[in-house]
């Protein structure tokens, strides 16, 4: 069995054709942050230092848990679609952001997370995704050749158990009680900053939800 992957590495914060940056730049100074899939914390130990926010953070992988555990109010390992971790998000709460940070394509049910932790909102808060954009050229071009061949990361990553275009992410937050306040994309080739269905390498939402 492959060992499990701990995913993290450096924060840019001057690169705004990076996911986690964008992510980064749509959460209020000073908030109560939820961060699942913290990896080894590079998002909230980023957030913790320059914008003075507090996070609960969910890690699946126990060794990546402990590495973003000195950056998290509270750690709690475990996958997010556990009703017992559930239990204990909403306990926590609530938060002003609630960020899955390429983290909705490795789960079983992303719609059924979604609206589970709309719950756990404050009033004004906000879901703050990235996900990897499955009609992106090179896909597309995979495809046209018969190919689709998984990888270890990126687009194609073997861990992967759904995958989604700009359209079809677009509908699931709909879907599930949210509107799209603002939207970016993070392009590769990162000069080709054009046509984001096609050259858009990860699509980056923030959801505010829909009155109840």
């Amino acid at each position: 069995m492959a060992k499990p992957r701990i995913y993290g590495g450096s924060f840019e914060p001057d690169n705004l054709n990076n996911p986690r940056t964008l992510i980064a730049g749509w959460v209020p100074r000073g908030a109560r942050v939820l961060d699942v899939g913290t990896g080894d914390g590079v998002v909230s130990r980023w957030l913790r230092i320059n914008k003075a926010c507090e996070s609960v953070g969910v890690e699946y992988v126990a060794e990546a848990a402990e590495k973003a555990r000195p950056d998290c109010r509270r750690m709690i390992v475990g996958s997010i679609e556990d009703d017992s971790v559930l239990a204990l998000v909403g306990a926590e709460g609530p938060y002003d952001a609630i960020i899955f940070a390429d983290v909705l394509e490795h789960l079983v049910d992303p719609w059924r997370t979604l609206r589970a932790v709309r719950a756990y909102l404050a009033q004004d808060g906000r879901i703050l995704l990235s996900m990897p954009n499955v009609a992106h050229w090179i896909v597309r071009a995979n495809l046209l050749r018969g190919r689709w061949d998984l990888t270890e990361g990126q687009i194609m990553d073997s861990t992967h158990l759904r995958w989604f275009t700009r359209r079809t992410a677009i509908k699931m937050a709909h879907e599930t009680g949210y509107r799209v306040a603002a939207q970016a994309t993070v392009y590769k080739p990162r000069f080709a900053r054009f046509w984001p269905s096609l050259m858009g390498y990860q699509m980056v939402l923030n959801l505010a939800p829909l009155p109840a």
